[in-house]
């Protein structure tokens, strides 16, 4: 069913017609301790004066699926709070719905989806400013680079392709006003914080402690950072952070004590770093979203993906095959082929050919071709990599729980999820891969995607890790809890009496009884279900309930809740050690220990609030023990429900079945009459920015009318990148404390070619203000942005066909302000452009940025680990003084060529793209492989490594 444009921001409905309630201003805050956020998001909006009376609106808005929200107040223009309280769903919209009718204000807000909610404010005054605040806290997961983080304030919801589960209405156009915008975030670490990244927009960054804490001056200067950012106008892409700082990816684990219910809750987080054997024989299967909605930024970045994944599947043992998916789903081939030299030249065209062209995103019907397809004599391997999402996510995770729970054991099967773009859902993304035992990241439109692909790639090499478990009986009084086997849910009858079964003697039933009337059962109402009762609480809660993502370089997190007797309410009974146990397949055990350490933050529920929130994620998966007395799926399903209230109620959280509710109890019943009722209609937006205002989808981004294939918009181009590094030892501020840096990227999803426009300033202490005029000096240079290079343009010669040569790529010039990285494009000569240049006169290699020159590199990579000698003029070395330094003579001279043209780039790869390791690490170790096999071992391959390093300097 096509998908359609939605009405987003606040409105209300007046005779048929949307109305919109204007968006003042909007703030978030955002807290960054370690791995973890506090988001505080306010908006504020007025009711037009000429309503002719009260209305009730409503709005959607995004929220990261993995983020807790756990507080929601509506603030009145007097300053005085409403504070929300946590109700079952229907209950709390009971109460929604008695205030509005009495007159009073009131608000509700309802999860829609695990990442999309919707509020809805009840008889607003004309003229009434009121504002919203609420409160989630979320997890930070691993960045491209090995100690960074990533924080992301969603402003945008997705295309949901599908059937919506609240019927939409008609989109119509709105007026717009501008909007305020800010953003400030206070980063706390460990340890000195390296480098504050932001490739969305430009910002401005602080170091060191906020000046108004208390005890700034005693702080450590360089753990502490605050960034901020404004807008005069509306948020159009998501904000994203990043921060590198060493030791994030160390284990750790933190207990905090609950201030009143006696519990303590830990918070084990660890990125693994461990080398394990390749799995033997596995498959790979590559499943490429081609719906429209994927255009040709979109598309190029998941071409770039794949390219970098398909040459990094091991040599030996490995069978693959691509998968595009639409309204329809086609494979490259009818089945798996072995990975070789010809069919990676053949997949590689098949790449680049690609086109978002397949209509919708029919993912559901595209997992299931590809789980029917797979092998089952070996493990599988499934890579989605999508923008998009679909209403239906219930039934496409449970098509993937169903997939993986009847793979035969030796034959498992994983699926690793790549979201590209901002509207990618995080609840399809992450839960495609949470149920099925893989990983998943996000890449936004331009940002670079190799190492996101790389740690991917590296996790689905590694062999499956089995009986994952967490003991956390370490240092504390040793407590057995004994499981009764009777203990369970008790089914209570109506008068709260055991039911019980007795055999009694009774007189016989009569066949024939003149007070029976057969058909009047027939009408007669069901029997209302018997009431459920659950058992107290259990002295030990975790999440995931079963842990089966243990890969290395993926951030694994696992939530406990002790409470009595595993848990005695003093510090003394707290775990001093949890181990993080594991087997494979092999019977080889493997183990990590992992030191608590007790929060000292007072009163703090954070990680309560965070435990409870994966808890009600596993219930939703179906990860539980409720079914295991053989209750019925009704039963079990209600057993789901009131366990989910349960832990919402308690831990104040909004979820599939519990919401907040906010009613003013201030004002005197019908203080807040209207002259009518109006209906209120909840619109599930297609695209909604935190900062927008109420305005239809379609025109807002120049189309009249939505595509036959996908209700999708398109944003202009952001802000592009800037760079600026404050010079260690500057001002007075010692080396260590000012070995710090920042980026800002942002394209506009032209490739790496976007024009460069940012600015950034840096305030830190000590350090002066400095600032970047790179937007000035390029805006009169390059007035307006070049069209981006077509995909074909930057193929490289010597992979798939004879006939593929360099073409089209626009020369660069180099900026007088740029770093040696950074180009600007020269549009000169353009007729130029779509010349076919010879084969032996490449582009300029070393003059393309970074992320292309790796990309180009990648693609030269064979099968086996080896590259092709065009490298070698690639890089503008001579293939003669190379051999002679290497004094290869007795090898035949084409594999002379070939092993020389392969130490040249990895030796590229360690000098000039130093600082993207993480990114090529997987590339590099299988050309090791190839030169040791070429070689002799590993001693000849250091000692040819040794004799390139001069030759190629």
């Amino acid at each position: 069913m096509p998908s359609y444009y939605g009405i987003y921001g606040l409105y209300y409905i007046y005779k048929d017609a949307h109305v919109p309630v204007s968006l003042l201003d909007v703030s978030a805050t955002a807290s960054l301790k370690d791995l973890s956020a506090q988001v505080r998001l306010k908006q504020r909006y007025q009711l037009p004066t000429t309503a002719p009376h009260a209305f009730d609106a409503s709005y959607t808005f995004p929220i990261p699926a993995r983020a807790a929200v756990s507080s929601f107040v509506l603030i009145k223009a007097d300053g005085s709070r409403v504070v929300g309280v946590v109700q079952e769903k229907a209950e709390a919209k009971a109460t929604y719905d008695a205030a509005v009718q009495s007159g009073k204000l009131a608000s509700l807000m309802v999860q829609d989806s695990p990442d999309v909610f919707t509020v809805s404010v009840g008889n607003i005054l004309p003229g009434e400013i009121v504002t919203i605040e609420l409160e989630y806290a979320t997890e930070l997961t691993e960045d491209e680079e090995n100690d960074s983080i990533r924080f992301h304030l969603p402003a945008t919801i997705g295309a949901r392709y599908g059937s919506s589960p609240v019927a939409p209405a008609a989109p119509s156009s709105a007026s717009t006003t501008s909007t305020f915008f800010t953003f400030t975030a206070s980063i706390e670490s460990l340890s000195p914080i390296a480098k504050i990244g932001c490739p969305s927009h430009s910002i401005e960054t602080s170091l060191g402690p906020d000046p108004s804490l208390p005890n700034a001056a005693s702080l450590a200067f360089s753990n502490y950072a605050q960034v901020n950012f404004a807008s005069p106008k509306d948020l159009s892409s998501d904000i994203i952070l990043t921060v590198k700082s060493a030791g994030l990816d160390a284990p750790r684990c933190i207990a905090e004590i609950h201030p009143t219910d006696g519990t303590v809750a830990l918070a084990t987080t660890t990125v693994p770093r461990f080398k394990l054997p390749d799995v033997a024989r596995q498959e790979f299967v590559f499943l490429v979203d081609r719906s429209g909605s994927m255009g040709t930024g979109r598309m190029e970045t998941a071409k770039k993906a794949l390219v970098v994944l398909l040459r990094s599947l091991p040599a030996v043992g490995t069978e693959f095959n691509v998968l595009s998916f639409g309204s329809q789903c086609t494979p490259l081939w009818t089945s798996s082929r072995q990975y070789n030299q010809a069919t990676l030249d053949e997949a590689t065209k098949h790449v680049d050919s690609m086109h978002a062209n397949f209509g919708g995103t029919e993912i559901r019907a595209a997992l299931e071709v590809a789980f029917r397809a797979r092998k089952t004599d070996r493990p599988t391997s499934l890579f989605v990599l999508t923008d998009g999402d679909a209403w239906d996510l219930d039934a496409v995770l449970e098509s993937v729980k169903s997939a993986v729970a009847s793979a035969p054991a030796g034959a498992y099967l994983r699926t690793f999820t790549l979201g590209i773009g901002e509207s990618a859902s995080t609840a399809m993304v992450e839960g495609i891969a949470r149920v099925g035992a893989g990983a998943s990241t996000f890449v936004r439109d331009g940002e670079s995607i190799t190492g996101k692909a790389a740690r991917l790639l590296a996790a689905a090499r590694s062999p499956l890790i089995t009986n994952v478990r967490l003991d956390w009986s370490g240092g504390a009084s040793s407590v057995v809890v004994e499981k009764d086997v009777d203990d369970g849910f008790e089914m209570l009858s109506d008068d709260g009496s055991e039911r019980t079964v007795a055999q009694t003697d009774k007189a016989p039933i009569s066949l024939f009884d003149m007070d029976v009337n057969p058909l009047a059962e027939a009408h007669a109402p069901p029997p209302p279900p018997s009431p459920i009762t659950l058992p107290p609480t259990p002295p030990a809660q975790q999440s995931p309930h079963s842990i089966k993502g243990l890969s290395p370089a993926i951030r694994l997190y696992v939530y406990t809740i002790l409470a009595s007797p595993l848990f005695t309410g003093d510090t003394s009974s707290v775990p001093k050690t949890v181990t993080l146990r594991g087997e494979l397949f092999s019977g080889d055990q493997v183990a990590l220990e992992i030191p608590v350490t007790l929060s000292q933050i007072p009163g703090s529920t954070a990680i309560h609030t965070l435990s409870a929130r994966k808890l009600i994620q596993d219930l939703d998966d179906g990860q539980h023990d409720l079914a295991a007395g053989g209750a019925d799926p009704y039963t079990v399903a209600e057993m789901v429900k009131a366990s989910i209230v349960r832990l919402g109620t308690k831990y104040s959280l909004a979820s599939k079945h519990t919401s907040f509710v906010a009613v003013d109890e201030s004002e005197r019943q019908g203080a807040r009459s209207r002259k009518c009722d109006v209906d209120v209609a909840i619109v599930h937006s297609a695209r909604i920015p935190i900062g927008g205002n109420c305005r239809s989808g379609g025109p807002l981004f120049g189309m009249a009318q939505p595509s036959a294939y996908s209700a999708r918009s398109y944003s202009t181009a952001a802000p592009t990148p800037s760079s600026f590094v404050a010079v260690p030892g500057s001002a007075g501020v010692s080396q260590s404390q000012s070995r710090f840096e920042v980026n800002c990227r942002s394209s506009s999803g032209s490739g790496a070619f976007a024009p460069r426009t940012s600015s950034i300033v840096i305030r830190a202490k000590g350090l002066g203000t400095f600032s970047s005029n790179r937007d000035r000096e390029r805006s009169s240079a390059h007035p307006s942005p070049p069209a981006a290079p077509a995909a074909n343009q930057y193929q490289t010669p010597g992979f798939g066909s004879s006939s593929a040569s360099w073409r089209g790529v626009r020369k660069c010039k180099k900026a007088a302000t740029l770093n040696d990285d950074e180009q600007v494009l020269d549009d000169s000569d353009d007729d130029e452009h779509d010349e076919m240049r010879p084969r032996d006169s490449p582009p300029a290699f070393p003059s393309l940025p970074s992320a292309d020159r790796l990309d180009s590199l990648t693609r030269l990579q064979n099968f086996d680990g080896s590259f092709s000698t065009n490298v070698i003029s690639l890089l503008g070395a001579d293939l003669v003084k190379l051999l002679a330094a290497l004094a290869l003579g007795v090898l035949a001279k084409e594999q002379q060529d070939k092993l020389a043209a392969t130490l040249v780039a990895m030796r590229y790869l360690e000098k000039e793209l130093k600082d993207s390791k993480d990114a090529w690490e997987g590339l590099w170790q299988k050309a090791k492989m190839f030169c040791e096999g070429v070689l002799g071992g590993e001693g000849e391959f250091e000692a040819a490594h040794g004799r390139i390093v001069p030759a190629f300097a």
